[in-house]
């Protein structure tokens, strides 16, 4: 029997599912030749198109910010694929974001299209414990190498470079900069 949105009482979870045919009954999920669009699992080809690293943070006002490349994006602020940080929140937690090249606004998620190199810049300003920035190696894409390395913010130099395969923290004991960037591994085949 078919009910009305109305009928729904407040706080309800309303699930949706689609149902497909198929010779020996019914299926959530069509055959893989008759796959629907909604479907989550995608080719492998289509996934090196597009990549988001999680850095994780530990005593941060955020608990993580996203860096990442797909085609389309730009080196600017993407509207639906750039996310704005949250302003800092109180009680002594570091306040972290990520900046865009512009250093007009202050990211959550950044986004930028392929290039042989591409780069993203992290803030931390400690509150009353250091900043701890860690990733998961797993989630560097294959035939790229990312590197971190601590920035004053003025200087045309920066120190204590990590190969980010190699080492999953660093940490910020001061208010400082780090830059990230991403290197397209030369015995890598190009997108």
């Amino acid at each position: 029997m078919p009910i009305t949105l109305r009928q729904l009482l407040p706080g309800t979870v309303l699930l949706i599912c689609a149902l497909f045919a198929t010779p020996a009954g019914w299926t959530v999920e069509p055959e893989p030749r008759r796959r629907s669009k909604f479907a989550v699992p995608e080719p492998k080809r289509a996934q090196a198109k597009r990549f988001r690293l999680e850095l994780q943070i530990a005593n941060g006002h955020i608990g993580s910010v996203f860096i990442g490349c797909q085609k389309g994006a730009t080196d600017a602020y993407d509207n639906g694929l750039d996310d704005m940080a949250p302003p800092p929140g109180i009680g002594g937690a570091g306040y972290t974001f990520l900046i865009s090249p512009d250093r007009k606004h202050n990211l959550y998620k950044d986004v930028r299209a392929y290039a042989d190199t591409i780069q993203w810049l992290f803030y931390a300003k400690p509150g009353r414990k250091p900043v701890d920035v860690s990733w998961d190696r797993a989630q560097i894409p294959d035939g790229w190498k990312l590197y971190c390395a601590r920035w004053d913010g003025r200087s045309e130099t920066v120190i204590d470079t990590v190969n980010c395969r190699e080492t999953q923290k660093v940490t910020a004991e001061s208010t400082m900069f780090f830059r990230f960037w991403m290197v397209r591994d030369k015995a890598a085949p190009k997108e």
